[in-house]
Formats: structure tokens, sequence, C-alpha cells
């Protein structure tokens, strides 16, 4: 038996994306090195680290994207997440005493506007129901944790982070029904 190859061959093109993401590699490898570097030279507080993960932040989220999760809503999610990490290295790190305040609210603008982003569209984002579930948990938690964790102060931006986590929630809920659950059944395996 004979087969026939009805599909051309792949072949490899190197386009500007990725000549650019050759040539900007290095650079930024060294600038990271440079900055450690500096730092230790120099001492104080650690900067570099501060400096190192914008970089890698950039390189991540700007140049060198997900080829595979590449929608709207997780690259919101993702986007949120790192610029959490960085106000809490920068207030960790360098300026106290301000991050329990800001981080939950930035949480809660990029849960606000991924929520907005699914029921904008709701036929072709119920297939990127996942990232924005596990963040609606991430967050859920997150706000209990904050509450637990600073009581005794104040703690009404976990609070709002919490309720809009819930409510978010529960809109997944009530608005999917059926496709909510065949999601579940889908990623869990369950009957």
């Amino acid at each position: 038996m004979h087969v026939e190859i009805t599909y051309p061959s792949v072949q490899r093109r190197t386009g500007l994306r990725h000549r650019l993401l050759n040539a900007l590699r290095w650079p930024f490898i060294l600038s990271a090195i440079a900055c450690v570097i500096v730092n230790l030279c120099v001492g104080g507080p650690w900067w570099c680290v501060v400096a190192v993960a914008a970089m890698y932040m950039v390189w991540k989220l700007g140049l060198s994207t997900d080829l595979v999760e590449y929608n709207r809503i997780s690259q919101t999610i993702k986007i949120t997440i790192a610029a959490s990490v960085l106000l809490t290295l920068i207030d960790v790190l360098l300026v106290p005493g301000w991050a329990k305040l800001v981080v939950p609210l930035v949480c809660l603008g990029g849960l606000v506007l991924a929520v907005a982003l699914f029921f904008t569209n709701l036929e072709t984002q119920t297939h990127n129901m996942m990232p924005l579930i596990l963040y609606i948990l991430v967050t859920a938690v997150g706000s209990a944790l904050g509450v637990w964790l600073w009581h005794d102060g104040v703690v009404w931006q976990f609070l709002a982070l919490g309720g809009a986590s819930i409510a978010a929630f529960a809109a997944l809920i009530i608005i999917l029904r059926q496709e909510f659950l065949r999601e579940m059944k889908r990623r869990f395996h369950i009957k």
C-alpha cells in the first residue's frame, strides 16, 4: 500500500518577532546581572530584586508571550498577578507598609476586569473559564487570609475583594448553569 502525503511539509520560518527576541535576550540577561552586581557594590536595600522582577514581567508578558493560554482573560489575570507580586516586592524590600492596602485593590480591579471580559463574550470565553475560576478561588483565599492576618487594622479592602470574588463565583454558577457543570466534569472528571 502506498500512502500519499497530501499536506505540504512544514517549513520553519524565522520571522521578525523571533529575530527580535533573539536580539533582546542577551541584553535583558546582561542588564539583570548588571543590576545585581551594582546593587552588591553600592549596597543598600535590595532594589535589584525589584528591577529583575520588573524585567522578567516585561519579558514574559510583553515580549515572549504564551503560545497556548494567550487569551484576554488569562493575560489580564497574569498581568494582575505579576503587578501584585511586583508591588509586594517593592513593599517588602524598599518602602514598607502600604501593600496590604494596595495589592487587594489591584487584585480587585483585575478580578472585575476579567469577569467583565468573560461576560462580554460568553460564547467564546466559556472555553477560557478555568483560569477565571482559579483566580476567583485565589482571591477568595487571599482575602480570607488578609482578614485573618490583619484583623486588628483596616480590612475593608480584603472584605471588598472577598465579596467580589464570591459574587463573581455566584454569577458564574447562576448564569452558566449547565455549562459550568460541564466544565467542572471535564476538568476534574467528576460525575
